[in-house]
């Protein structure tokens, strides 16, 4: 008789990484994704005790993905990285970034925690080093609306040049409006201070 073989945790969040990304997350069943391990669904079981359990599971690997895309260096200006790195992910994973951000709010703490790690980073962008951690959470909550918003875009497929080019383009385009006037802002209000 054959060895039976193991499949361990990660390789069940992997299959079903997997099926999510070809099929979405309301398709992840036990049954898909021991098809993927090409077993029977007792490997599911054994390290998930409810599918919802793995959906969280697959849900933080997204998480994990789309903090790596937003981390490249894709330019010299790390808040325009977060961006595209945002929108590059949608391309390229469309399915995963449903699963995380447009598919109810299930996973609202998850989101919580990426924008709390990008607002972390900001700082980092030495253009923002002068701007109060509110005026940085304004910013990125104003940016991250709009960048969201064209990575769904992408998502659904209604943008079709999702080139880093054409991201990149865009972002500096609504981008540098909505710097400028955060930054002219705080130099005003700086003005105001000193009087």
């Amino acid at each position: 008789m054959p060895p039976k073989v193991k499949y361990s945790r990660e390789d069940v969040i992997k299959a079903a990484l997997e099926v999510v990304e070809e099929c979405g997350l309301r398709e992840l069943t036990a049954r898909r994704v021991a098809a993927k391990l090409g077993s029977s669904t007792a490997p599911v079981y054994k390290h998930f005790v409810t599918m919802d359990e793995l959906a969280l599971a697959v849900i933080r690997e997204t998480q994990k993905m789309l903090l790596d895309y937003t981390s490249r260096p894709y330019t010299e200006r790390v808040f325009l990285n977060m961006g595209t790195g945002t929108a590059m992910f949608a391309c390229e994973h469309g399915q995963l970034y449903r699963a995380l951000l447009l598919e109810g709010d299930s996973y609202g703490d998850v989101v919580h925690e990426i924008l709390e790690i990008l607002e972390s980073e900001l700082i980092t962008d030495t253009r923002f080093t002068m701007l109060s951690a509110a005026e940085r959470r304004g910013l990125l909550q104003k940016m991250w609306t709009f960048t969201h918003g064209l990575a769904s875009l992408i998502c659904v497929g209604l943008i079709k040049d999702c080139s880093q080019e054409c991201i990149i383009k865009t972002l500096l385009d609504v981008g540098g409006d909505v710097i400028g006037a955060t930054l002219a802002k705080h130099d005003s209000q700086a003005k105001d201070r000193r009087k």
